[in-house]
């Protein structure tokens, strides 16, 4: 089955500290150019419309592969990038340079499927500090999705911050945007099934490594769920009760959401044991609510 994927490398601009495009665009050395790795998957047959996932801190989008295929299945092309810092993107590990660069690569990735499939409807899936990044985009893109989906939404943002310098140290070093923080997440954490767990600690490309910058970003950013109401499409929210990451009770307060909770689940219902409920769930809310609407 992974033989069916197939990777795109979009050539992007790179950031400026804040996030803005920067300047000094070189095509002869490719200077100014960065390059975003997205995993792709066509839909069997005719495809009805077009997903993105857009994974957690310290994630990668290979991670989605069975959503992926299960989407597939049911007439979906499926994009799984990894973003900047993360699995095989370039990028320092862990760093974002903000929301703006956020939503300008997720316009990308979305104009890449724009030119494929004009037509057809395009949804955000994310997980974790993902669902934060994909309804940002959805609230400042209006018009762009068609749906919403948000697994484990991260409410209240609790990363750890870099630890400054102490003693000598802190008078030739000084913590910086770009100085790694921690997302204090573990494997169990995450999810209760062992398989997936020892998969995400022994894989090299996820890590718990989070920069102070993109931190503060996603704390300023986290206004964005008293808004979940105005992004004007339809939003469904997995929410896992054992999840420790993100608060049950505030979830099933996400007004204007279809929140659905399933029993024993932690923060990652996706990578979760028994997560064919979850992924029916996901395919049948697309297929019967996000579809129709777009027909």
């Amino acid at each position: 089955m992974d033989d069916d994927f197939f990777l795109t490398n979009l050539e992007l601009r790179d950031s400026t500290e804040t996030g803005e495009q920067a300047e000094g665009l070189s095509h002869s050395s490719m200077k100014g150019m960065f390059l975003l790795a997205v995993l792709e998957l066509a839909a069997r047959g005719e495809p009805i419309g077009a997903v993105t996932v857009v994974h957690d801190a310290g994630d990668t989008g290979a991670r989605y592969k069975e959503l992926a295929t299960r989407l597939a299945e049911a007439g979906w092309a499926v994009a799984l990038p990894d973003l900047r810092g993360h699995g095989q993107t370039e990028g320092e590990r862990g760093h974002s340079a903000g929301m703006k660069e956020v939503v300008r690569d997720l316009d990308e990735i979305q104009n890449h499927l724009a030119y494929r499939m004009p037509d057809e409807p395009k949804v955000l899936v994310g997980q974790g500090l993902g669902a934060l990044y994909a309804l940002h985009f959805a609230l400042e893109r209006p018009g762009t999705l068609a749906g919403l989906v948000l697994s484990g939404p991260l409410l209240e943002p609790g990363f750890h911050e870099p630890e400054a310098p102490k003693g000598l140290k802190k008078l030739f070093q000084k913590v910086t945007p770009q100085s790694p923080g921690s997302t204090g997440y573990t494997a169990e954490a995450l999810t209760s099934d062992p398989e997936q767990a020892a998969a995400w600690s022994a894989d090299a490309t996820t890590h718990d490594v989070i920069t102070l910058r993109a931190i503060e970003e996603a704390r300023s950013a986290k206004s964005a769920w008293s808004r979940i109401g105005e992004v004007g499409v339809p939003v469904l929210v997995l929410q896992g009760d054992a999840d420790e990451v993100t608060s049950v009770a505030a979830a099933r307060e996400l007004a204007g959401a279809d929140v659905r909770v399933f029993d024993g689940m932690r923060h990652h219902p996706l990578q979760e044991k028994g997560r064919g409920k979850v992924l029916d769930a996901v395919v049948e809310w697309m297929t019967g609510v996000v579809r129709p609407s777009s027909s």
